[in-house]
């Protein structure tokens, strides 16, 4: 058992209304983990940001979203 509460795994609702309107051009191509409404961290490694996650935050769940190269269309 790892201790954290399911629901925790989900971006919250305010988490994820910050991240739909957050301005995240600068990360494209990256991963981003968002902690607070903040980008925490940032790379091309997910494994490496895992690492640094856990290592600064080990209690909490890491909310990961990767940023596209370029505009993507949602049909």
């Amino acid at each position: 058992m790892c201790g954290y509460d399911l629901e925790d795994k989900a971006l919250s609702d305010k988490d994820y209304n910050w991240f739909v309107k957050a301005d995240l051009s600068k990360y494209k191509g990256e991963y981003v983990i968002i902690r607070g409404k903040k980008v925490v961290l940032h790379g091309r490694k997910l494994t490496k940001l895992l690492s640094e996650f856990r290592r600064k935050y080990p209690t909490d769940v890491p909310k990961i979203a990767r940023i596209p190269e370029e505009e993507t269309l949602v049909l």
